[in-house]
């Protein structure tokens, strides 16, 4: 099972208003979009970020793969 670390990134985010919804970015990169509906939010996120309790998290996975190598 892979060591996952989970960092929290909201402070670090920076969103830009589109219609009907915000892009998120993160150190200029696009990391999702926010959707505003009514009195709902949906996040729609690029691989590797979570949304939790209101936070933005980026996942980062400690395990490295092992290679085999075969004399």
């Amino acid at each position: 099972m892979p060591k996952l670390l989970k960092v929290d990134i909201t402070d670090k985010i920076i969103g830009k208003f589109k219609e009907g919804y915000l892009e998120l970015y993160s150190s200029k990169f696009r990391i999702g979009k926010l959707h505003l509906k009514d009195s709902t939010n949906q996040y729609e996120l690029s691989e590797g970020y979570v949304h939790e309790n209101g936070r933005l998290y980026l996942i980062v996975n400690l395990q490295r793969e092992q290679i085999n190598v075969h004399s």
